[in-house]
C-alpha cells in the first residue's frame, strides 16, 4: 500500500508540475499577443488618422488615446492572465490535496473488518469528500471574484483619466 500511495503521490506531483508549465506557457503566449495586438493597433490608429486627416495635434490626441486604451486593456490581460494561472496553480495543489485524502480513505476502507465498520467509514469519507469540494469550490470562487476586481479597478483607473481629456478636447 505504501508503494501505491508514493507512486500516486509521485504521479500527482508530475502532473501538478505539468500542469503548471502548460499554465506559464499560456500566460507567456497571452503577453506577447497582447503585445503584438498593441503594435497592430497603434499602426492601425496611425492609418485612420491619416485617412481623415486629422491633423498632427488632433492625431497625436487621438494616437495618444488609443494606446492609452490599449495599454489598460494590456494591463487588464496581464492581470487577467496571472490570475487564471494562480487559480489553475491553486487548483492543482488543492486537487493533489484532495487526491491524498482519498487515497488515506481507501487505506481506512481497506482496515475495515466488518459490515459496520465498511459503512461507518464510508459515509465519513463521502461527508469528508463533499465538504472539502464544497470548500474548494469556495476558495477558488473567492480568488476569481479578487482577480476580477482588481482587473476591473485596472481598466477602471486607466481609461477615466483618457476620457476625461477626451471629452475636454471636444
Amino acid at each position: 500500500m505504501t508503494d501505491t500511495r508514493k507512486g500516486v503521490s509521485e504521479a500527482a506531483n508530475e502532473a501538478k508540475d505539468a500542469g503548471q508549465q502548460a499554465i506559464d506557457s499560456a500566460a507567456g503566449s497571452a503577453q506577447e499577443a497582447a503585445i503584438v495586438g498593441l503594435d497592430g493597433a497603434r499602426r492601425m490608429t496611425e492609418q485612420f488618422t491619416r485617412v481623415l486627416g486629422l491633423s498632427g495635434r488632433e492625431s497625436e490626441a487621438v494616437a495618444r488615446q488609443a494606446s492609452e486604451n490599449l495599454g489598460a486593456l494590456t494591463e487588464t490581460g496581464t492581470i487577467l492572465a496571472r490570475g487564471f494561472q494562480d487559480v489553475s496553480r491553486e487548483w492543482l495543489t488543492l486537487s493533489q490535496h484532495g487526491l491524498q485524502k482519498n487515497i488515506d480513505g481507501l487505506t481506512q476502507l481497506a482496515r475495515c473488518r466488518s459490515l459496520q465498520d465498511l459503512v461507518a467509514v464510508q459515509s465519513e469519507l463521502m461527508r469528508n469528500n463533499w465538504h472539502y469540494m464544497i470548500d474548494v469550490s469556495r476558495q477558488l470562487a473567492e480568488h476569481s471574484i479578487e482577480i476580477a476586481n482588481e482587473a476591473a479597478q485596472t481598466i477602471s483607473s486607466e481609461t477615466k483619466p483618457a476620457a476625461n481629456r477626451a471629452r475636454k478636447a471636444a
